[in-house]
């Protein structure tokens, strides 16, 4: 047997094994019930949209969303420090 042919053997039996667990596993997760997350979908939301919507106004958003992933859970004054914080950041750098 050549080598190119034990080459093309392995190739194919490499693709059967993984098409078969491909298979498996969606099999499996047609099984299985769909359990809820146990958390809500909102949970990055650290403060509420009352206290939110005037601060992404006067920072925007992205600056907003990014002061909530580093501050306390409804810690509207870090929010606020940490956002106006990253908009200094970001135009001083931009003058750059």
């Amino acid at each position: 047997m050549r080598a190119s042919q034990q080459f093309d053997i392995i190739g194919l039996a490499t693709s059967v094994f993984m098409v078969t667990g491909v298979a498996v596993m969606m099999s499996r997760a047609m099984e299985e019930p769909v359990a809820a997350p146990p958390f809500q979908a909102s949970t990055h939301n650290s403060i509420p949209w009352e206290a939110k919507k005037p601060l992404v106004e006067k920072y925007g958003l992205w600056a907003v969303n990014r002061a909530e992933a580093i501050c306390p859970h409804n810690d509207v004054a870090c929010v606020e420090r940490e956002a106006k914080r990253a908009l200094e950041v970001y135009r001083q750098r931009r003058q750059i």
